[in-house]
């Protein structure tokens, strides 16, 4: 079980690179998932500088959001100024994910910042699945996305999401 101190958000940065980070909420490593925790990826690319920005800063109000929201196991958003791209990947007991979606900051964010996503040359993949326990890297979990995740090329819809078995997700 992930104790309280587990339960802040830490930023991880590199001193040798000034435009990235990662930051986490949680222990990955302490975790007792639910059987119905899912996993949900959250990945924005081709963001120019400007649209990375407001990605960030949307990001901090979404943040306070997750911190008080039950059910939510484990965060982890990583980001990059100059290589535009922004991803996001929690887990969750299922029955709480949807309720801080459709709520709150992160339903402001959706609403009026869309255009962070969905225009220009961006791209958007979304993922959400049953975590069977597992927590990808963000290494992992961008590639996941990237696979099976929806995906929008300039706001249009190129492909519809698929779930990952944790077969065909270990091995493809």
């Amino acid at each position: 079980m992930s104790s309280v101190e587990d339960k802040e958000f830490i930023t991880h940065k590199k001193p040798e690179d000034k435009f990235g980070a990662t930051i986490t909420y949680g222990n990955r490593s302490n975790i007792d998932f639910p059987g119905d925790a899912i996993v949900s990826i959250t990945l924005g690319e081709r963001f120019s500088v400007w649209k990375t920005i407001v990605n960030g800063i949307v990001s901090q109000f979404v943040m306070k959001q997750m911190k008080k929201s039950k059910g939510l196991l484990y965060a982890e958003m990583k980001g990059h100024i100059k290589e535009g791209y922004g991803l996001t990947m929690t887990v969750w007991e299922k029955k709480s994910m949807a309720n801080f979606r459709n709520k709150g900051a992160h339903k402001f964010a959706m609403k009026f910042f869309s255009w962070v996503f969905y225009s220009g040359k961006s791209h958007a993949y979304f993922l959400t699945y049953k975590a069977n326990g597992d927590i990808p890297t963000s290494e992992e979990a961008q590639e996941l996305v990237k696979k099976y995740g929806k995906f929008y090329d300039g706001g249009k819809l190129i492909r519809k999401a698929k779930s990952p078995t944790k077969n065909n997700a270990a091995t493809n």
